[in-house]
């Protein structure tokens, strides 16, 4: 039979909510089309790849109750999928199922009370109870006096929560009586029924997540486990996570993975569910904590760490196949998806803050972590060992914060040490390092931060080595091992007081080179088609050059403010073009999260930070005809420049200029540039609340009299001219032509209806064909597939997360946008 699915999006990006949501949707909507379903996409987010599909039906509404049911009803739904829209996509899957009842289209895979659960930790409390499943202390209430007296009880400290929580979910700790009042009236505000949880604190427990599928005969597999660095008491995605986990003995791991069998089975779920522990670390004990039936930043970790297809199994999963039954992609065809994915490598993904880019601006913001969320994205690094791992994701992460250089931490006093060790903030990896230098012994780290000791042996081996490195200059035993344990050839540079180019030949001229190991979710038991990669210095080499014609794309790395969503929609963009132009893709990035790392894209994958060493290191083993590289790293694109590499820029500005003390909106003009002639696309007004694009404006007269500029760049793409007001007939106003920020690029693909960077490639490949140069000729007489559109930027609540009460720059600061037809 075929159904008509309606997909419910994610909405605005925001703290805690990247691109994840978005990859799942594609790779869902692949596999709906492959069944022959009709699928329609209700989302308001500019920046969704998935809504740029030509294939399915997209509806550009806000996300609310009401608009979704008159879409179920105008659209003839027959089932739903809330499992990729996050938070906000469950929270209305529910409501949808409790309005309409037994009219309510079918949820793919999810029961009511799991959805129920994930929102109301009362209720989930009380399954968990029924299923015999240990779980924190916790009371609901619906005013200050109720919360009161719940504190009381419990004793401070404790936690509070809204129940069904606009946006992401808030979780507040709460120390002393003096914040209680406030932190009460903010979740109240948050909660769409104006209730909330107090939970009793379980600060310094350590956190786990299982992730677990299902299928309708009640088979069940673990797909993975994540241990946080961080105890209880830090925002999960504010804590360094590896998986697998390290440090549970087994007869406890088991004992976690037996009982997220009995959650999901308990609540029904055909699919993933991610189950959320906090374990005693005094006698081993466990509680659940939360249950998340949703694709995540767990789930996307998991699936980059394993390289198993979680979400095209998940899928056929839903639609009523067993796990025997499906086959998966990567896996050889003699073996089902029923194989749970084994690693023989470490993943650990390391969150990326952004308070360095509020201060520079001279923006105020609280650095210390605690329950809610502060970071705004996060990179990974793979490695045989944690070591490696950890130095390869403290590497992708870019620092350029003073707070972390060597300087300042030296210059901490023992007292300073001690206040950041027991109230941690975003710098406290070299924080720990710097301590254990200082003399600090292991078991008072561990009892001042609750981090597992096994940690901070592994943080003193890497101070050890690069000691170690330090005093044995231009020794290549030394060398191999500070290699082999992740150390990059700049670190390495800079304890030898040398130069980058000169510790890197030194390397070639010896030997040392990098291998290449796959990400296999058999470890190598079965033969697999894998085709995601990472470098290690070992002996035996798994990754071979792709082909003679290969490209290699370079991804925008880790999330941070204003653009992250916008870069990875662009450089997806990119890809699936080039994929289009039957060239060999060969992808390299380090966010779990990122789009360009769907498996719909790329012909092969490198897990990798974006440096030139890392770089060079897969160019060097793949020889690709040409790299292309989004046009902010400049610093990247320089270097490979010097090494003779043709480079292809996707041309971008961060942000479009302040417009906060203007009084009238600024005007932007939108242009193509193929390389020889600049072409008018249309304009629009941009304010500090967002962006219109309106097509009625442009008047023939208008069309005429706008400036076409020179252009100094030979590099096709997508530009803009700010000006304000418009120029009179006689009036020749001052140029400045600028790429256009990415947030302009997806907004404007969704408007007109057309794939700009899809063109901009095919001019830079020269594979233009007769009809595109005519369609840039007329594109006067263009029709938008949207006459008028309004992007405004999303309000990320910076005052809750990162303790800022002024005014922003919202298209500096804005993390996501959402749009509407006007």
């Amino acid at each position: 039979m075929t159904e008509r699915v309606l997909i419910i999006g994610g909405s605005a990006n925001d703290f805690g909510r990247e691109t994840e949501g978005d990859v799942a949707a594609y790779q869902v909507v692949h596999a709906l089309k492959q069944y022959g379903h009709e699928v329609v996409v209700v989302d308001d987010n500019p920046y969704s790849f998935t809504s740029a599909r030509h294939d399915i039906q997209v509806i550009e509404q806000t996300l609310t109750v009401e608009n979704l049911i008159k879409i179920i009803n105008d659209e003839h739904i027959t089932a739903m999928i809330t499992s990729v829209g996050g938070s906000t996509a469950i929270r209305l899957g529910t409501d949808i199922l409790k309005l309409m009842g037994n009219g309510a289209p079918t949820v793919l895979g999810l029961s009511l009370p799991v959805m129920q659960a994930t929102q109301n930790t009362k209720y989930l409390h009380e399954r968990l109870t029924q299923l015999k499943i240990p779980t924190v202390q916790s009371r609901l209430a619906s005013n200050l006096n109720e919360i009161f007296d719940a504190a009381r009880d419990f004793e401070l400290p404790v936690v509070i929560r809204p129940v069904a929580p606009m946006g992401q979910t808030l979780r507040l700790q709460v120390e002393d009586t003096d914040d209680l009042e406030e932190a009460a009236e903010t979740a109240l505000s948050r909660s769409i029924t104006h209730q909330v949880n107090i939970d009793k604190s379980i600060r310094g427990y350590q956190e786990i997540s299982m992730l677990v599928i299902r299928d309708k005969s009640d088979s069940t597999i673990l797909i993975g486990g994540v241990e946080d660095m961080d105890p209880v008491g830090i925002h999960s995605a504010d804590s360094i996570a590896i998986t697998p986990i390290q440090t549970l003995p087994d007869p406890v791991y088991q004992k976690l993975r037996a009982a997220a069998f009995t959650v999901i089975r308990g609540f029904d779920v055909v699919g993933l569910l991610e189950v959320r522990f906090a374990v005693d670390p005094k006698n081993n004990e466990y509680i659940i904590t939360r249950v998340t039936p949703y694709f995540d930043r767990t789930a996307a970790l998991l699936v980059a760490a394993t390289g198993y297809p979680l979400v095209p199994v998940v899928i056929r999963l839903m639609l009523g196949e067993n796990l025997e039954d499906v086959k998966t992609p990567v896996i050889g065809a003699n073996h089902t998806a029923l194989l749970e994915p084994t690693m023989d490598h470490i993943v650990i993904r390391f969150p990326i803050f952004s308070f360095g880019d509020f201060e520079s601006n001279g923006v105020k913001t609280e650095h210390r972590l605690n329950t809610v969320q502060k970071s705004v994205g996060a990179t990974m690094g793979v490695g045989r060992s944690v070591e490696e791992a950890l130095e390869k994701a403290i590497r992708a992460a870019h620092f350029n914060n003073r707070n972390f250089s060597p300087t300042v931490m030296n210059a901490l006093t023992d007292n300073e040490i001690i206040e950041q060790l027991i109230h941690p903030r975003d710098n406290r990896i070299f924080v720990l390092m710097e301590a254990l230098r200082r003399g600090y012994t292991v078991d008072e780290l561990a009892e001042l931060t609750k981090i597992n000791a096994f940690y901070f042996y592994k943080l003193d081996q890497i101070n050890k080595l690069e000691e170690t490195v330090k005093n044995n200059a231009w020794q290549t035993d030394v060398l191999k091992l500070a290699k082999y344990y992740g150390l990059s050839d700049g670190l390495i540079a800079r304890l030898w007081h040398a130069k980058f180019e000169e510790v890197r030949r030194y390397r070639w001229d010896n030997g040392i080179l990098p291998t290449f190991k796959a990400f296999e979710p058999s470890a190598g038991e079965f033969e697999e088609a894998a085709n995601q990669y990472y470098s290690t210095f070992e002996s035996e080499n798994e990754s071979n050059r792709l082909g003679r014609r290969s490209v290699l794309v370079i991804g925008s790395g880790g999330f941070r403010l204003g653009d992250g969503a916008a870069a990875s929609y662009v450089m997806a963009m990119v890809v699936k073009e080039l994929q289009s132009q039957n060239i060999d893709t060969i992808l390299m990035n380090n966010n779990p999260t990122d789009l360009m790392f769907m498996s719909q894209l790329g012909s092969k994958k490198y897990y990798e930070p974006l440096e030139i060493s890392d770089v060079m290191n897969v160019i060097e083993i793949e020889q690709p005809t040409q790299v292309f590289v989004p046009g902010n790293r400049i610093k990247l694109i320089n270097s490979l420049r010097q090494n003779g590499i043709n480079v292809q820029v996707i041309a971008k500005e961060k942000y479009l200029p302040s417009s906060m003390k203007d009084d009238l909106p600024h005007i932007v003009i939108n242009y193509f540039y193929d390389g020889q002639t600049i072409y008018l696309i249309g304009l629009g007004y941009q304010s500090n609340q967002g962006i219109i694009l309106d097509q009625s404006l442009m008047s023939e007269e208008l069309w005429e009299r706008l400036p076409r500029p020179q252009m100094s760049s030979e590099t096709p793409g997508l530009y803009q001219l700010i000006i304000n007001p418009l120029p009179s007939y006689d009036e020749n106003p001052a140029m400045i032509v600028r790429p256009m920020p990415f947030t302009m690029v997806a907004f404007l693909d969704k408007v007109t209806g057309i794939d700009w960077l899809r063109l901009v490639i095919r001019y830079m490949l020269n594979r233009q064909t007769y009809s595109e140069q005519q369609f840039l000729a007329q594109l006067k007489s263009l029709t938008w597939r949207v006459p008028r559109a309004q992007l405004e930027y999303w309000d990320a609540d910076f005052a809750e997360h990162m303790e800022i009460d002024e005014e922003l720059d919202n298209g500096r600061y804005a993390i996501g946008a959402t749009y509407r037809i006007i």
